[in-house]
């Protein structure tokens, strides 16, 4: 009987030789980063719909390493995986780019005036607020307070899209996922197409990530 990893691989590969029409082996680096997902706890259905939207938004995918930026914005759409714990890192970026993405964010919600952004609005003004007057600051707090309010507006955005956009986006979600269905586990499928329909939504919405 294979190995889980073995077979997490194998239907990766699977998968990128169907898109790709071609036979595919990952290289070293790619069976690297695929082995860091496996030990993470990332879903490979996760991994599937990623490599599909890497595909579908044009990307000229040679190798999995192509598609690592879509997986792992489908994976930072969500709650994280039960896997290894991330190690702390005591310092951060520079504080003006951490501002500036907080206020790009902040004039997006503002702009959208959605009653459920409302938390979100309070704890980005605390933050900055705090950051204003911080020459050094707990970089794990603040990890933790913008993780909080990124699952809080990943909570809330598809009440702030028109009625019929919401649809679209959910039949786009559903379609997304239907070609996997039956190849993997249907709870892990079902959590990948949330994880999608946050991801686009967001993207329509000009929301960015706020995670560090």
């Amino acid at each position: 009987m294979k190995e889980p990893l073995e077979q997490y691989v194998e239907a990766i590969e699977s998968h990128l030789r169907a898109r790709r029409g071609t036979e595919h082996v990952l290289s070293p680096r790619d069976f690297a980063l695929a082995r860091t997902w496996f030990n993470s706890g990332v879903s490979l259905a996760t991994v599937l719909v990623g490599i599909d939207h890497a595909f579908d938004t044009g990307v000229r995918v040679s190798s999995l390493y192509f598609c690592r930026r879509a997986v792992e914005e489908l994976l930072a759409s969500g709650p994280r995986p039960q896997g290894r714990a991330a190690p702390s890192v005591e310092s951060g970026p520079p504080l003006p780019e951490v501002k500036a993405v907080l206020d790009e964010l902040l004039e997006g919600l503002l702009a959208l005036r959605c009653p459920g952004f409302e938390p979100s609005v309070r704890r980005l003004r605390e933050l900055t607020d705090l950051l204003s007057v911080a020459t050094r600051p707990n970089w794990d707090y603040i990890r933790g307070k913008l993780h909080e309010i990124d699952e809080e507006i990943s909570s809330a955005v598809m009440s702030a899209l028109p009625a019929a956009e919401a649809a679209g986006l959910h039949e786009e979600a559903r379609r997304a996922v239907e070609r996997h269905r039956g190849r993997v586990d249907e709870a892990a499928l079902e959590d990948a197409m949330r994880r999608y329909l946050v991801h686009r939504a967001r993207e329509r919405l000009r929301l960015p990530r706020v995670f560090l």
